[in-house]
């Protein structure tokens, strides 16, 4: 095993395990965890590859995307993983969607099998408390901060959402990216694009504006 991924491993669970007391449960959840090395601009699977499903993913450390695709639906944006971010992977065993991971910097990941994981929460009450304590409410967070984003009426707000639920990852990303995550409302007037103000850079504004001049072409 890479020296690398020990370390990375050991930044992530030592805090929340007593190395003494709760040395056989992390044996345990070093054995059973995959480690994956992501380089910028690569995806992690192959396409249609259903690999992820029924695993848990802590990003130890970098920024990736993670995504549904299929081949008739295309690629929906679903998840922002940074460092110490957790996605829980069951939600596609009965479609025809699958889950994968881009990578926006270069990123370590670790995979752990949820049958595996809740074997070990059986043998192991701190393993159990870790889950539920920690693993399932980071998981929880980061779908809730997703789903009230997408409720909100206006691009400023959801901007402004953004930057506090994401910090630093707003100059970190593509605007094609954000603007993805905004899930920009075609039906905005003009002048609600160009309320937009200086704090958003100017590419973003641009971007707006093209979309609703698309979307006036095509009605």
């Amino acid at each position: 095993m890479d020296v690398g991924y020990i370390k990375y491993f050991l930044k992530i669970f030592l805090p929340l395990l007593d190395r003494k007391k709760d040395r056989a449960a992390i044996r345990f959840i070093y054995r059973h965890t995959a480690f994956f090395s992501i380089s910028k601009g690569k995806t992690l699977f192959k396409p249609n590859s259903s690999a992820a499903v029924g695993s848990l993913i802590i990003v130890a450390d970098g920024l990736v995307n993670g995504y549904i695709a299929n081949v008739e639906a295309g690629q929906a944006n679903i998840w922002l993983g940074m460092k110490g971010s957790v996605y829980i992977c069951d939600n596609f065993k009965q479609t025809d969607h699958n889950f994968n991971l881009l990578a926006i910097e270069d990123t370590i990941v670790f995979f752990i099998d949820q049958t595996e994981l809740a074997e070990g929460c059986a043998w192991y009450p701190a393993l159990d408390s870790l889950f539920n304590s920690c693993l399932l409410q980071t998981a929880v967070s980061d779908v809730n901060n997703r789903n009230i984003l997408y409720r909100l009426q206006t691009i400023e707000n959801r901007i402004s959402l953004f930057k506090r639920i994401y910090p630093g990852l707003y100059d970190r990303m593509s605007t094609d990216l954000l603007l993805s995550y905004f899930d920009i409302d075609l039906s905005l007037t003009g002048e609600q694009t160009l309320q937009i103000n200086s704090a958003y850079n100017e590419d973003m504004v641009t971007h707006f504006q093209n979309k609703k001049l698309k979307a006036q072409y095509l009605d």
